[in-house]
């Protein structure tokens, strides 16, 4: 049997760089909607579907990450109780 090594540094890497992301992606979107209202323009038929498709993508990009941020603090979870488990049966015997 193999052993299996986990990174933490680089899960906790993985964890902290979604949720910049996903932060940042809030507060450009935060920025970006009073801007369009501000502007007075009416916006047209094919650009109101092109910002209707962005707004989908960003709404579906940001459920992807954290789901995919979930995963990888549930793994990291799951390894830690997996080490302190084997820890736990090292010293009992």
């Amino acid at each position: 049997m193999a052993d299996l090594k986990c990174d933490y540094q680089l899960l906790a890497s993985i964890h902290r760089t979604l949720n910049g992301l996903t932060w940042n992606s809030r507060i450009s979107k935060i920025r970006s909607a009073p801007m369009t209202r501000r502007s007075g323009r009416a916006i047209s038929g094919p650009r109101w579907q092109l910002l209707r498709e962005l707004v989908t993508h960003r709404k579906t990009m940001l459920g992807t990450m954290r789901s995919l941020d979930q995963m990888v603090t549930a793994t990291a979870q799951l390894f830690h109780q997996a080490d302190n488990q084997l820890a736990s049966n090292l010293t009992k015997k």
